[in-house]
């Protein structure tokens, strides 16, 4: 489904170290760092640095294209605290995208109504890209453990790595994991 328009509020007070330069770029904010992989979507908008309420897979693919990456792995709301502090406002109403560009610039921002600025409560977009080809299809991993071979476990599907839900997962899949990874004594 596309996104729903956000709610709106009244223009806030910008912080002077938000400034930009470029009309038209664009940044990924991990934890105060600029990232090229992955972190909070940021847009120079009127020379400053905005978040976006809202994103369609073709804009993130056009984003991730830009930063030099062939896909992008997901574009989601990035909760408070995921990717340093958040804005509840945006600059910018959305950026749409065909899929074709090369660079955001040759997308088309709308911007917001004077009077009233697209409301995200405590939420912005959130993306992550990638280089297909990483990975092997079908081949299993465990990552982000506290100790070697426990963690969260990820499968290759389309030479990208994802997340395996826990949804009816049990002790079988676990134990079939394991010996995939060449440990049929672990579970």
């Amino acid at each position: 489904d596309p996104p729903t328009e956000p709610p709106c509020i009244e223009n806030p007070d910008i912080d002077p170290s938000d400034a930009c330069g470029s009309l038209g770029t664009f940044r990924l904010i991990n934890n105060s760092n600029t990232s090229t992989t992955e972190g909070r979507f940021e847009y120079c908008n009127g020379n400053w640095w905005t978040p976006v309420c809202t994103m369609d897979e073709r804009t993130a693919t056009v984003a991730c294209r830009h930063l030099g990456h062939t896909q992008y792995s997901w574009g989601a709301l990035a909760e408070n605290g995921e990717y340093d502090t958040l804005l509840n406002y945006s600059l910018v109403q959305n950026i749409t995208c065909s899929g074709s560009e090369s660079s955001l610039s040759e997308c088309t921002v709308y911007q917001p109504d004077d009077s009233c600025l697209p409301w995200c409560p405590y939420t912005n977009i959130g993306l992550r890209c990638y280089d297909t080809g990483t990975c092997e299809e079908g081949t299993v991993r465990i990552v982000d453990g506290i100790i070697e071979q426990e963690g969260r476990v990820e499968i290759c599907v389309n030479q990208v790595w994802g997340s395996v839900c826990d949804d009816g997962w049990d002790k079988t899949d676990a134990y079939t994991v394991c010996q995939q990874m060449g440990h049929p004594e672990l579970e």
